[in-house]
């Protein structure tokens, strides 16, 4: 029997961040793949799964925050933590889904998770430069990473960047892609949950994820007034965008107040997954023209609900989509303006696109993730 530790830190159910979704569904499904060895989960959530849910060979321990060092809570928390753990408990594994915590007892095996090297790339673009604190804290990632016993990743694209950008031996880092969650799958979207944020089946596209950075939103604006001023898009499609849109550039925000950005563009915010589900199935096409991605979730759950995808020809985006969706090259926007009036005015485009991606979706699974993870935490203690 091994003993598996796992850093659940990143978890917080009132704020799903991308690592906490994927940290809820490995753990749950490690629940019924494995009754054999011993898992110990730690986190700062009161609980992931509610206590009654964990098998007697699964256990959480929620630890608490050092708040008198303010933004070093959370670090200093977690290592010491894992610190203590492991020179009390013989621990085989511990693996770190997003920030990296060095063991060094001899026994220990780490495996840590690291999606990309986006801020070492000139495509990572910020309205504004990063802190020192910022900077430094992307070092310190960077520079821990390299200490791991195996680096798992989600492409790759970011396969090879991890590689040569951080001169880690390419055997050392294994690719393992997350999927989407169960909820999102093919079926007409519900009229009431579209109507509620000003939308219809068919006549809107779609943007999900993080705006500002290296996400191309306002590329992505300007393409769409193109094809609006070239008559290739019907009055009534509209362009709505799904994420957190604190870093938007203020030229975006700027060209979103003119008589067509308010009649045809809404920047909706967080939405939940039971509606995000809705507006995935009704839309045109889920739209990502990034400069730069190390996987594109929102491509893989647009794919699941047989939705077609338009993404740029860059990073880990032409690798994801496959043949789900139209390729654009990164930064063109007359190119994408034609992408947009293409897949509006194609129908059957569209139909061979909605085969294409329900069939590569699943490619993209959590069960298939949480299987290969299962296998390397396996590989990486025997013997």
């Amino acid at each position: 029997m091994k003993h598996f530790l796992i850093d659940a830190t990143p978890y917080a159910a009132d704020n799903l961040t991308g690592v906490g979704r994927i940290l809820h569904e490995l753990t749950g499904r490690l629940f019924d793949i494995d009754r054999e060895n011993e898992y110990h989960i730690f986190g700062f959530a009161p609980e992931i799964w509610p206590p009654a849910r964990l098998p007697a060979n699964f256990a959480y321990r929620r630890i608490r925050r050092w708040t008198p060092l303010g933004p070093l809570a959370m670090e200093a928390a977690r290592r010491a933590y894992v610190r203590l753990r492991t020179a009390r408990v013989p621990t085989d594994l511990l693996y770190c889904p997003l920030d990296m915590t060095p063991v060094r007892n001899g026994r220990t095996r780490v495996v840590c998770t690291l999606h990309d090297v986006a801020r070492l790339s000139p495509q990572f673009l910020s309205p504004t430069p990063p802190t020192i604190r910022a900077s430094a804290r992307t070092n310190l990632r960077y520079r821990l990473a390299r200490q791991a016993d195996m680096i798992h990743t989600v492409s790759e694209f970011s396969a090879e960047q991890i590689a040569a950008r951080l001169r880690i031996d390419r055997a050392k880092i294994r690719v393992i892609s997350p999927g989407a969650g169960p909820l999102f799958t093919p079926a007409a979207p519900d009229p009431a949950v579209l109507a509620r944020y000003g939308a219809a089946a068919g006549r809107y596209f779609l943007f999900v994820g993080q705006m500002g950075r290296q996400k191309n939103e306002e590329g992505l604006v300007n393409a769409f007034f193109t094809a609006r001023q070239d008559n290739a898009l019907a009055e009534d499609i509209k362009l709505f965008f799904v994420g957190d849109s604190s870093a938007m550039r203020d030229s975006t925000r700027q060209s979103l107040q003119s008589d067509a950005g308010r009649r045809r563009v809404r920047v909706l915010g967080r939405v939940g997954d039971a509606d995000l589900l809705h507006l995935y199935r009704g839309a045109i096409a889920m739209t990502l023209p990034s400069f730069y991605e190390g996987f594109g979730l929102p491509v893989v759950e647009a794919m699941a609900c047989g939705t077609p995808s338009i993404v740029a020809d860059a990073g880990s985006l032409p690798e994801v989509s496959g043949g789900a969706g139209l390729v654009v090259a990164a930064g063109d926007q007359r190119a994408l303006a034609e992408a947009l009036a293409r897949l509006a005015g194609d129908a059957e485009l569209r139909a061979r696109l909605h085969a294409n991606a329900v069939e590569r979706a699943e490619l993209f699974t959590f069960d298939r993730m949480t299987r290969r993870l299962h296998e390397l935490f396996c590989e990486m203690t025997d013997g």
